[in-house]
């Protein structure tokens, strides 16, 4: 009877501290030159470590992940790239977009893009 108190409450424990976890979401860009590049990408980091969700986007040539922070982190996953050939490089929506459109945001803004493209949130900038 006392085994399965404290079965149950181990259980219960394991189950209400997964509901706590911290999901991060993070974009890389990476170079895909082809379908099996996507398909490899997919096949193989959908299991590293804390991936929890994966969209892998052969026309933009992202990556979007969704992970546990506390069993993984954007160094490791970048590993998990590398051990399969691709460089994955963060990509961050740069700070001029949105609302802010200040006289920065054309050296903000990957490509150069116009502040009109801020404005409509289409900037973005590559962080290594």
């Amino acid at each position: 009877m006392k085994t399965k108190i404290i079965l149950i409450a181990l259980l219960s424990f394991l189950f209400v501290g997964g509901m706590f976890a911290k999901k991060e979401k993070v974009t890389f860009s990476v170079e895909m030159d082809c379908m099996s590049c996507k398909q490899k990408i997919e096949k193989n980091i959908a299991f590293e470590k804390g991936v929890k969700d994966m969209d892998v986007n052969f026309e933009k040539k992202t990556v979007i992940l969704t992970y546990d922070d506390s069993k993984t982190d954007i160094a490791k996953l970048q590993k998990g790239f590398k051990k399969i050939g691709y460089e994955a490089v963060v990509v961050k929506p740069a700070a001029c977009c949105g609302e802010n459109t200040s006289e920065g945001c054309k050296e903000k803004c990957a490509d150069k893009k116009s502040e009109e493209a801020c404005k409509t949130k289409e900037c973005e900038t590559k962080v290594k």
